[in-house]
């Protein structure tokens, strides 16, 4: 993490948010989860009962994994000490993150956890540029969750957001009424997937466009743990833009093998094997 930024890759897909995992993006605020030159979300915003989160402290686990410890309240007055949040993140196929909140308190509580969610789907010259696409936008919903969309003739890109937790999904992100009882906890799993296609409609997930790379089977293999992957992408390298006070990540190819046992990545073998 640095300047506040927290940036995590896999391969081509990179997600740069701010240290309470929020992505905000804006001129000189490139944040964003990106993947094959395109941003497929410009907006990831968390609020608990109407209300952002304050970062206590950010643990870079992986390059391609971080977690985000979180209270409420801003700056050094808590509203609530007694409640905390927890942001696990790990890039893949865009992104799947754990969302655990735990009640301190000696007494059950209700709350309503929100997660605004959008996607501007530039490409880099327009996140440099701030230039506007001349496609179309559509929002879709149905039992896999909501789909944001992008269109322009035979190019199309989405993007995907799922839940495991029961939740009531809009146009504009995810909404979930919990109840916590006294010292426990509430946890959801958050699935963000790319996928690039034409116009007609036929997506494929992204990964799937270079290297016939596998991808990852979320709900599956990643929480049995017998998740295997290979050539990862192992460097980033900031580039200076432009705008005044914007960065962009940029990948680097360094081959390595990996494999995922007892809740973590595990490196297997040399670079290169």
């Amino acid at each position: 993490m640095s300047d506040g930024v927290v940036k995590i890759l896999d391969g081509n897909t990179f997600v740069v948010s701010d240290s309470r995992g929020d992505i905000e993006a804006s001129l000189t605020d490139p944040t964003g989860l990106f993947s094959f030159d395109t941003r497929f979300l410009s907006t990831w915003v968390l609020t608990v009962n109407g209300e952002r989160l304050n970062a206590l402290s950010v643990d870079d686990l992986q390059y391609f994994e971080a977690r985000f410890f979180l209270v409420p309240g801003t700056g050094t007055v808590y509203v609530d000490a007694k409640l905390s949040v927890i942001r696990r993140r790990a890039v893949g196929d865009g992104f799947h993150e754990e969302l655990t909140i735990l009640n301190h308190a000696e007494e059950p509580i209700e709350l309503t956890v929100r997660v605004d969610a959008d996607s501007d789907f530039a490409d880099l010259f327009e996140v440099k540029d701030a230039l506007k696409k001349k496609g179309k936008y559509t929002t879709r919903i149905d039992k896999e969750g909501l789909h944001l969309v992008y269109e322009r003739e035979t190019f199309g890109r989405m993007t995907t957001i799922s839940a495991s937790a029961p939740v009531a999904v809009d146009e504009k992100g995810l909404t979930f009424v919990v109840t916590i009882e006294p010292h426990g906890s509430w946890a959801t799993d958050l699935d963000v997937v790319t996928a690039a296609g034409a116009a007609a409609g036929l997506f494929v997930r992204s990964t799937g466009m270079v290297n016939a790379r596998p991808s990852r089977t979320w709900n599956g293999a990643w929480r049995a743990g017998s998740m295997t992957h290979h050539n990862w992408n192992a460097t980033m390298i900031a580039c200076e833009r432009r705008t005044a006070g914007a960065s962009s990540i940029w990948p680097r190819s360094a081959s390595r093998r990996w494999s995922r046992g007892g809740g973590a990545f595990l490196r297997r073998g040399s670079p290169g094997s």
